[in-house]
């Protein structure tokens, strides 16, 4: 499989607003009481942080494909710290192309265009995301991070340098 990233300029935004419905589809089976996902009147999840990544400095909105198709995303941030840390606040890959390297193949870009601190966490419940990150995070950070549970205890978080 041939996988290209891009990041997506305004123009395109609505290929990342569809496959963002999809990626909040699927994390609905994590929701919890706290935190839920809802679709509303028109059937939607919607995100309401899409124009950020066009409007706002620190924000990058990547589009994988998979031979010219879209194939997932991800969405990366920086967050306010001291030192300033990159954050994946969105990371998808359409079921498809799970299994095959595509998530491999985003992510490790992602931290190869983005070097220094970094911030990964994933709802507690998804134990899938967890052993994919935690196989990521390793291989990125030369096997030197920390896991915990968050404060609420609702998510694992990861935390390490890439460079």
């Amino acid at each position: 499989m041939d996988f290209h990233i891009l990041l997506v300029p305004f123009e395109q935004k609505h290929i990342l607003r569809n496959l963002l419905e999809i990626y909040l589809h699927d994390m609905s089976e994590f929701d919890d009481e706290k935190d839920p996902l809802e679709l509303n009147d028109a059937g939607l999840y919607g995100y309401g942080y899409l124009d950020y990544y066009w409007n706002e400095k620190g924000r990058y909105p990547y589009l994988l494909t998979a031979d010219g198709k879209p194939a997932g995303l991800s969405f990366i941030r920086t967050i306010k710290t001291n030192p300033l840390t990159f954050e994946v606040a969105e990371f998808f890959v359409v079921r498809k192309y799970r299994k095959t390297g595509a998530g491999t193949v985003l992510i490790s870009k992602m931290f190869e265009w983005h070097k220094g601190e970094w911030v990964i966490n994933t709802p507690i419940k998804n134990t899938i995301a967890q052993h994919f990150w935690r196989k990521a995070v390793k291989d990125a950070a030369a096997g030197e991070y920390k896991e915990y549970p968050t404060e609420d205890g609702r998510r694992l978080e990861w935390a390490f340098s890439n460079g």
